[in-house]
């Protein structure tokens, strides 16, 4: 089987499914242009072609937040796998090539620097012109001028620091046992302005659970908002935290917590969180999902499904600490999710590809 990946796929984004296709069994794994050429931007999504024998299949994954179809990539691909499809307003009898998918998440792919070192060259290749030709203002001298050492620097630091702080998939199992009346939960303050309007959604639910936990007696709570948008930090006051964890630490804290809290990030998408807590084998309180799943979670078996207010969620998890046995039931069934629906092999055989 061969594997051809478009070079101009997302380094972070895409890190899950290049992890799944370098673990198939005989993929002979490539990176070239060629094939993609005059086809648009990919920001956060990814391209690639499988050809098994005589047989070739062309793939989109839809990565990014928004559930909206790109219809140029479309209509060029055979599958089109997306992690915030909607099949609302995106129906199966108009796009019949929509794959729902587990939301993903950056991973580390198992190997070593050589993986950072080859992804980077390879996919500096394409975008080299742009790189040598991006022109900069310079505030004191009051002129445009090329910098291009400084963005080639700057494109391969931020490269080697998305690989450096992610951790590979094997990581994302549930070995460390839950700790009883530790809530751990570090999330991010979003930027908030009349389009997205964070503030009443992901930013104020966010904000409701964090200041249920810290008002529930014998609980230890550790985490909160980090953020630097001033402009939202009046609202948040009290659960804006300027703390930082290296990654690592954040799975170690997060694997240690009784339990977590999920709901609809940046444009209501399916936040990576998500698909981590299932990995990690999670007890998930959660408010209502905006997007579809390959399979729907179920209240009570692999999650736990919250009205967005911050009485309902101070019930929900005082039943939860109260009730071990529950707590485990769904830390389980988010981790059967996961093996039957969210791994990197399960992914792929959702796609078609075994």
């Amino acid at each position: 089987m061969k594997v051809i990946i478009d070079p101009r796929s997302n380094y972070a984004y895409s890190s899950f499914y290049r992890q799944a296709l370098q673990e198939l069994r005989d993929a002979n794994i490539r990176f070239s242009v060629a094939p993609f050429r005059g086809l648009g931007d990919l920001g956060n999504d990814m391209r690639f072609i499988v050809i098994d024998g005589k047989k070739e299949t062309k793939y989109f994954l839809h990565l990014n937040d928004s559930y909206k179809i790109k219809e140029a990539d479309y209509a060029w691909c055979e599958v089109y796998g997306c992690v915030n499809a909607n099949f609302s307003h995106c129906p199966k009898d108009k796009y019949p090539k929509l794959i729902s998918l587990v939301p993903s998440f950056a991973v580390r792919v198992e190997g070593n620097m050589a993986d950072l070192i080859f992804g980077s060259f390879v996919q500096l290749i394409p975008q080299l012109r742009t790189v040598l030709r991006r022109v900069e203002w310079n505030k004191y001298t009051m002129r445009q001028e090329h910098n291009t050492w400084r963005n080639l620097k700057r494109y391969f630091t931020r490269r080697y620091r998305a690989w450096k702080n992610r951790l590979p998939i094997t990581a994302y199992v549930n070995d460390i046992p839950s700790e009883d009346n530790y809530i751990f939960f570090l999330s991010t303050l979003w930027q908030s302005d009349e389009w997205n309007k964070n503030d009443e959604n992901v930013n104020f639910r966010r904000a409701h659970f964090i200041r249920a936990c810290k008002t529930i007696e014998g609980v230890t709570f550790e985490g909160g908002l980090y953020g630097d948008d001033t402009s939202s930090n009046e609202k948040f006051a009290d659960v804006v935290t300027m703390q930082r964890v290296a990654f690592p630490e954040w799975i170690e804290k997060t694997k240690r917590s009784a339990l977590v809290f999920n709901t609809p990030a940046f444009w209501d998408c399916h936040g990576w969180k998500l698909g981590e807590y299932l990995a990690l084998g999670k007890c998930i309180v959660s408010t209502k999902l905006s997007n579809d799943l390959p399979h729907p979670l179920e209240h009570g078996v692999n999650i736990h499904f919250v009205e967005n207010s911050e009485e309902f969620m101070r019930e929900a998890v005082e039943y939860i600490l109260t009730h071990p046995d529950y707590r485990h039931k769904l830390e389980k069934g988010a981790r059967e999710y996961w093996e039957t629906y969210g791994t990197p092999k399960a992914s792929l055989k959702l796609l078609g590809i075994e």
